[in-house]
């Protein structure tokens, strides 16, 4: 009896151990389809480079990443970086799971393991920011750098609450920083509380930050928030969860197949919610570079 071998790569503290808690469960399902799972997993000291480099010689066939936008991140950077292109599961157990949501995968055990053993797939885009992959979002300014400080313990606990609580305490001290925005048609110089270049839709669990973004056009979609009075956040951020927020005054978007941005000031960059590269930055998308298990509608 032949099986298919499929990587599980999983954050054991994702989800309050979920991942953990269910290995036998998910060992079970897969080896019932002839697939076999070689779990890895998220270490400090784990190579995920080595482990791809040996990939075609274990005859893998498809990874499976349970865990967060940060663990996700990893490893398709890994998988780019080490030249893998083999369907790619996911199974959200993260804080906000921003690539999940936009296609609609469940954070229902049952319902994630379903796809994940799934064989149906869409390709989508992979950005890269000064060479550096991100699934969904690329992200620099003020609260970009309130996101990076929320606590690990507070974000395992409350979740996106911790999230939304660290950046309200900010708020008083984020001020205007002066960028070069050059897009492929024009220059934009302005002062902005932040930036961001999505791949994806939604971002730290706003589902549809930029609603009109696919995910497989080719394209990537620049949204620039400009310097927004202390008085006018709460309506900047009703408006975001409302989605009213693309006809605000502060805020522009632009779709562009590759960006540069420049400043003179140190500014905190973000990619998926990791740390990101130092300015200037090159922004640019690799077409249908990744293929995701996803549910057929």
């Amino acid at each position: 009896m032949s099986y298919e071998k499929a990587l599980l790569i999983y954050n054991p503290y994702a989800g309050n151990g979920v991942i953990v808690n269910n290995l036998d469960r998910i060992i079970t399902i897969f080896q019932r389809k002839r697939k076999m799972i070689l779990p890895i997993r998220t270490d400090r000291g784990i190579n995920l480079d080595k482990v791809f480099t040996e990939a075609d010689r274990l005859g893998i066939t498809k990874v499976i990443v349970a865990g967060g936008d940060g663990t996700v991140h990893m490893v398709v950077g890994s998988m780019i970086k080490c030249g893998v292109d083999m369907p790619l599961a996911l199974m959200p157990a993260g804080t906000a799971n921003d690539l999940a949501r936009y296609f609609n995968i469940s954070t229902t055990f049952s319902d994630m393991l379903k796809i994940a053993a799934s064989d149906h797939c869409i390709r989508m885009d992979v950005g890269l920011a000064n060479g550096r992959p991100f699934v969904n979002v690329f992200a620099a300014g003020a609260l970009v750098d309130a996101s990076q400080k929320t606590d690990p313990v507070a974000k395992d606990t409350f979740g996106l609450i911790a999230y939304y609580i660290q950046a309200l305490s900010e708020l008083p001290k984020i001020h205007p920083i002066p960028v070069k925005v050059t897009l492929p048609d024009e220059v934009i110089e302005t002062e902005i509380n932040a930036i961001l270049i999505f791949n994806g839709r939604g971002a730290g669990g706003f589902k549809a930050v930029v609603p009109h973004s696919v995910i497989n056009d080719g394209m990537l979609e620049v949204m620039i928030v400009r310097n927004v009075p202390f008085v006018n956040w709460g309506t900047l951020a009703l408006s975001l969860i409302t989605g009213q927020h693309e006809n605000n005054k502060f805020i522009s978007f632009h779709s562009v197949t590759n960006v540069r941005i420049e400043s003179d000031e140190y500014i905190v960059t973000d990619l998926d919610g990791e740390k990101g590269p130092p300015m200037p930055v090159e922004v640019s998308v690799l077409p249908g570079r990744l293929a995701i298990c996803a549910p057929k509608d």
